[in-house]
């Protein structure tokens, strides 16, 4: 006789769905047992070898709310099966609710947050605080609740405890950008300014903020964007000054290992266009694509033919293979505006969404853009939101749901900017408002970063009064 398998003991970690993110599915299942599925309502999911756990990904309240049914089937040798079933409860919220939101009131003379990541579902955020004329670069973790200040595994470290260079402790440290590589390790890039001069920095960390290594660059360099590839390379995207008053850069894209090795650096410029290197082209944008390659964005200038001391402004992205090889290339022909710009990109599920503006004129209000590419980087139809005045995106995200997230800001009524986050899938699909957030003094508020995987971290700034406070938050992506 081949007695039948058997499975027990299903347990849902966790054993309610409070948010989106994993569920992991662990069960006891018999010797014999040589294969295992897993059923959501009746329909399978997932395979695995018999003894496996499985992970079931909450994704949203419409797919999971008010809960799901779920079984582990397995199978013998013989083809013989048994099954399992546990309900896991789920109060998932809608698309774009709150989890939490810091507003930091008290955090020096002023504070403002500019790069934001995950790690293991925590925000990370990277920003300045000023205090005695000094801009202090910090990096900080946030716990479940949006705190980073007296609860595990939370902290705050200015640039002045981390780093082992002498001459940047009183120097001012300006973060831009973070990442998190595969293995836990965290990326940050940003620029010091060390006797009037700006210098490209990139630093690398534990998950727990303890420096593994940093770099200084040479006088004249700046760092705007930073990307980690599964193999721990990372991309740093910025400029190079070429000129000062006025001052000109060239777009520059570093390449280093996750043992610091430098891999060399490309530089952009439009030498056919500008063979006297008049113009400026900076990036300001990494994403690591699906297939493995790495996009940066920025902007470029060029010239006009009726005045040459009023250039075009116009968007730029640059493909890489293979560390610092180019191998695509896009350029903004100007077609929805005189001028416009790139400031953030993010990898899609086939190809990449950046963003930033387009403008009529130089002195008139931006209009906020969302510009979508395939893996072949040819452009899908891009979207402009046609607002009464300015609006800018600063940064995208994108959901594992394939929502295209926007953050930036918005001016209503002729007043300060308002912080502003939505999403869209397209550029004709209907716009989701998930944040407008005005101050007490109707200053100037803005979405600098977004990080997006189930839920979505983002930072930015509050201006109330004169000053600027730090804001970080977590939302249902």
């Amino acid at each position: 006789m081949d007695d039948p398998p058997w499975v027990t003991e299903l347990a849902c970690d966790p054993q309610e769905a409070t948010e989106v993110g994993p569920t992991v599915v662990t069960y006891t299942a018999s010797p014999d047992a040589v294969e295992a599925e897993l059923l959501d309502d009746g329909v399978v999911i997932a395979t695995a070898p018999a003894g496996e756990p499985f992970v079931f990904p909450v994704i949203g309240s419409a797919t999971n709310n008010p809960g799901s049914l779920l079984t582990v089937r397995v199978r013998d040798l013989g083809g013989q099966t048994a099954e399992a079933s546990i309900f896991q409860p789920s109060v998932v919220g809608p698309p774009g609710e709150e989890i939490w939101k810091t507003i930091e009131q008290n955090d020096g003379e002023q504070s403002m947050g500019a790069g934001v990541a995950q790690l293991d579902g925590l925000a990370l955020s990277a920003g300045v605080v000023l205090e005695n004329l000094q801009v202090f670069g910090i990096l900080r973790r946030f716990d479940k609740a949006g705190k980073w200040f007296g609860v595990p595994g939370a902290w705050s470290k200015p640039h002045t405890t981390w780093t082992g260079i002498e001459t940047l402790k009183p120097a001012s440290l300006g973060p831009s950008a973070l990442a998190v590589d595969p293995d836990g390790f965290i990326v940050l890039a940003g620029t010091a300014i060390m006797l009037g001069e700006p210098r490209m920095y990139v630093a690398r960390f534990t998950a727990d903020g303890a420096l593994v290594w940093e770099l200084l660059h040479n006088p004249g360099t700046e760092a705007r964007g930073v990307g980690v590839t599964l193999d721990g390379t990372i991309y740093v995207t910025g400029a190079i000054l070429t000129g000062k008053m006025p001052e000109k850069w060239d777009m520059a894209t570093w390449v280093y290992g996750p043992d610091k090795t430098a891999h060399g650096v490309d530089v952009f410029r439009e030498e056919l266009l500008d063979p006297t290197n008049t113009f400026s082209e900076r990036g300001r944008g990494v994403a690591v694509l699906q297939d493995g390659r790495v996009a940066v964005v920025g902007t470029r200038q060029v010239g006009d033919p009726n005045d040459p001391n009023v250039p075009f402004s116009r968007g730029v992205v640059l493909i890489y293979d293979s560390l610092t090889i180019r191998v695509g290339e896009w350029s903004s022909a100007g077609t929805l505006a005189p001028h416009d710009a790139l400031l953030a990109v993010v990898a899609t599920d086939d190809g990449l969404a950046a963003c930033g503006y387009v403008q009529e004129e130089l002195d008139q209000k931006t209009q906020l853009v969302v510009r979508w590419f395939d893996d072949a980087l040819q452009e899908q139809a891009p979207r402009v939101e046609a607002t009464t005045y300015a609006s800018t995106c600063n940064a995208v995200g994108f959901t594992r749901e394939g929502r295209t997230i926007v953050g930036g800001s918005l001016v209503e009524a002729n007043l300060g900017a308002n912080a502003w986050i939505f999403a869209v899938e397209d550029g004709a699909s209907p716009l989701i408002q998930y944040l407008k957030l005005d101050g007490p003094t109707q200053g100037n508020d803005h979405v600098t970063a977004l990080a997006c995987d189930y839920a979505c971290a983002w930072t930015g700034s509050l201006q109330v009064g004169n000053q600027f406070q730090w804001i970080t938050g977590m939302f249902r992506g």
